[in-house]
């Protein structure tokens, strides 16, 4: 199985360029073996049309290799393939173009392209001179700076780079110490909130299963004194009731 590709998007353009016209109307319209309009000479009609062009290059390499290619031929399509029992050049180009595809989405909406990483613009080590320099050789977050290699340190105009580079990492790595320590305090304070929520949930079901309160003095004298006489009564009945049935008795 060949290993995924792992790319950065650096750009998008489009340009216009002049293309055979296709025809639409089998009665109608004449044309070629291809099925291009031809003209009453029989050459092909031809009509500008825009298309759009993606800039990329390998993620470990953002000063290396930089791949221009057509948008439209990096569209998955199995017909394009050819000879590929097991998958492994469809898988490919399925693999790279679900990287480009977010950000071509968003350039055509006329957004700008997403960060793989931290923009450099939020780490302190970093000032607008230095982010323009290193903009122009597409360089656009603290990772890529972090993960630059002897070749392409080289290549970037600034002094100090493999300082610069050394700093980057130690900035990374105490953001990511700063944000689990975020995280794990979220954590906790979800857990406490959980626990006050089941606290009180306990404390709602053990009133509602509570056992009834015993009869307060009085009712149970009352009672008392109509089991001594011998008269029925309810359970049920409050002390009015109660003094009612010995009051009844008593006339």
């Amino acid at each position: 199985m060949a290993d995924q590709p792992v790319i950065r998007v650096l750009g998008f353009n489009t340009t216009y360029e002049m293309h055979p016209k296709r025809g639409t109307d089998p009665l109608n319209d004449t044309v070629d073996d291809k099925g291009f309009l031809l003209n009453e000479k029989g050459k092909r009609i031809m009509e500008r049309v825009a298309e759009d062009w993606v800039s990329y290059s390998p993620a470990h390499s953002p000063i290396g290799t930089k791949n221009v290619e057509r948008v439209r031929h990096l569209i998955p399509d199995p017909s394009r393939v050819g000879d590929d029992p097991e998958g492994v050049k469809l898988g490919f180009m399925q693999a790279r173009w679900s990287q480009i595809e977010p950000a071509y989405e968003m350039w055509k909406q006329g957004q700008e392209l997403p960060l793989n990483g931290t923009p450099l613009q939020v780490c302190p080590i970093f000032n607008p001179g230095m982010i323009e320099v290193l903009h122009q050789v597409g360089i656009k977050t603290v990772e890529e700076v972090r993960d630059l290699s002897e070749v392409h340190i080289t290549r970037v105009n600034l002094p100090n780079m493999r300082d610069i580079k050394k700093q980057a990492g130690i900035f990374l790595a105490n953001m990511g110490s700063a944000f689990s320590a975020e995280r794990e305090a979220e954590k906790d304070a979800q857990i406490a909130a959980m626990s006050e929520r089941l606290a009180a949930m306990e404390a709602l079901l053990e009133q509602k299963t509570a056992p009834e309160a015993a009869p307060d003095n009085e009712v149970a004298e009352l009672r008392s004194q109509l089991d001594a006489k011998g008269i029925a009564y309810d359970k049920r009945w409050a002390a009015p009731k109660l003094r009612q049935a010995l009051a009844g008795e008593a006339a």
